[in-house]
């Protein structure tokens, strides 16, 4: 098949599910607790993607606190509660620190 129809066929798919949703959900009313609920969704996917990553950067498991990846994820979540540019700044500082002088 050629590639540009199967970008072109999941990107109708992927469309069509999101329409699908938003139709079948656009009126409904949800309670705070679900809205609460769906707004901590991308960080659990973001949560989800990310920690293999730090404990497993090579793909195989190793201490976390011997990898500089774990340092840096720490960094961040310490530095998080001033803004999400201080966190990226340190989470990266470190992490940049860490490759180049260990």
């Amino acid at each position: 098949m050629n590639i540009f129809f199967i970008i072109l066929a999941m990107t109708l798919v992927t469309f069509s599910i999101r329409l699908c949703a938003l139709w079948f959900f656009s009126n409904r009313n949800f309670s705070t607790l679900t809205m609460r609920t769906l707004s901590l969704v991308p960080v659990a996917v973001l949560t989800s993607i990310c920690t293999p990553l730090v404990l497993k950067p090579s793909g195989i498991y190793e201490n976390p606190f011997m990898l500089i990846e774990f340092w840096a994820a720490i960094g961040s979540l310490v530095v998080a509660r001033f803004g999400m540019l201080p966190a990226l700044a340190v989470g990266m500082g470190i992490f940049t620190l860490g490759k180049l002088f260990i």
